[in-house]
């Protein structure tokens, strides 16, 4: 099985894909944007696709093919091998597509054409509107390879959040998260919807609230002011089609003192915390924020399962893109408040685990940190 990961952030969607299959083998390629994945269920595949941001599709029994420019006749006895071995029943459609710059010589209408061919002289209907199958094409240049496979999931499809994003909001602040990199936290903090709730200490508009709720996941948003919990509730409604969701809800309430807003069966099972604070962004880096970050670290493992995640969102001076790795966590990472060194000890000293570190580019005098913590095991 191949995991197709989309072009955006291979690093953070392999971080994400690796969170809600908590018991697959993954292994790497040839390149970023394709996983060899083993040991997982076809319920967990189908959870894992319609919750995912970065996930575009799975190949089963997906194979690579290295190409040479006008090497046509070889990978086309390769799929037919391939066909014989893991044919399908019903009718069936190619599709192909490019991630990166074209592979010369490898055109996707080509090889869907070609491939498309062999398929009816080997006796398959062809249905191109509604197949019962759909043979996955994919070239990446970088490493001149074919990723080839019966689809599981859109593939071209994109994730949809157009119609969700912050401007479109009815309460809209310009610091709000792209609903991509939204629903990608919420995923890398709680893993598999059927684990647990997940809770947004300091909600803000509700971003992280929305992405969950559409997940399917029991979900509070925490705010301490009146003005945002209004706001957060008016963007829930409207993402839900002017309905209150059965699953979310915002409440006033403090970051710190996280067990007084949650449910009683809720305390010891919250499966994962999203924060994207104030801190670092509009408190230059004051004292008052260094101990509110840290008491809604504790409150937050108080109140934490076992094996709940932490994804915590700062601000950091420009930092080259990294898209295909994480960051290491022994570097000295450049928080536009503050210093790493002393953000990781209060990530530790308050009972969490730093596990990976990410960077995504807002703009050239601004990028973001997505750190991905865990609980640390108490004695």
């Amino acid at each position: 099985m191949l995991a197709c990961l989309r072009g955006w952030h291979p690093a953070l969607a392999q971080a994400e894909l690796a969170a809600l299959l908590p018991t697959a083998v993954l292994s790497p390629t040839v390149t970023p944007r394709w996983w060899s994945v083993q040991q997982t269920t076809a319920d967990q595949r189908r959870e894992a696709l319609a919750v995912a941001s970065g996930l575009q599709c799975f190949l089963r029994e997906g194979i690579l093919h290295t190409v040479e420019e006008q090497e046509h006749d070889g990978w086309l006895k390769t799929m037919k091998t391939y066909l014989s071995k893991h044919g399908v029943e019903g009718t069936v459609a190619v599709r192909s597509w490019k991630q990166g710059e074209k592979l010369p010589g490898w055109g996707p209408t080509t090889l869907a054409k070609s491939l498309g061919g062999m398929l009816h002289d080997m006796g398959y209907s062809i249905d191109l509107d509604q197949p019962d199958h759909v043979m996955a094409i994919i070239t990446d240049a970088s490493t001149a390879s074919l990723a080839c496979g019966w689809m599981e999931g859109d593939g071209l499809a994109a994730f949809s959040n157009g119609e969700r994003r912050a401007g479109e909001r009815p309460f809209f602040k310009p610091v709000s998260l792209d609903p991509m990199l939204a629903r990608l936290a919420v995923n890398l903090a709680a893993g598999p919807v059927q684990r647990g709730p997940v809770i947004d200490p300091m909600t803000g508009t509700g971003g992280f609230l929305i992405e969950a709720s559409l997940s399917g996941r029991a979900c509070i948003g925490i705010d301490i002011h009146s003005e945002m919990v209004h706001g957060a509730n008016a963007n829930l409604r409207w993402a839900h089609g002017g309905n209150v969701p059965a699953n979310a809800q915002v409440k006033r309430g403090d970051a710190t003192r996280l067990g007084d807003a949650l449910p009683e069966d809720w305390k010891g099972h919250v499966a994962g915390f999203v924060l994207d604070p104030p801190y670092g962004r509009n408190s230059h880096g004051s004292v008052h924020s260094d101990a509110l970050l840290e008491g809604c670290l504790r409150s937050a493992r108080q109140v934490a399962a076992e094996h709940a995640g932490f994804v915590l969102i700062l601000p950091l001076h420009p930092l080259d893109p990294h898209p295909e790795t994480a960051l290491s966590l022994d570097d000295d990472l450049p928080l536009l408040n503050g210093d790493w060194a002393s953000l990781r000890s209060l990530v530790e000293k308050t009972g969490w685990m730093p596990v990976s570190a990410h960077v995504e580019r807002v703009h050239r005098s601004l990028s973001r940190l997505i750190l991905h913590a865990r609980c640390a095991p108490q004695d």
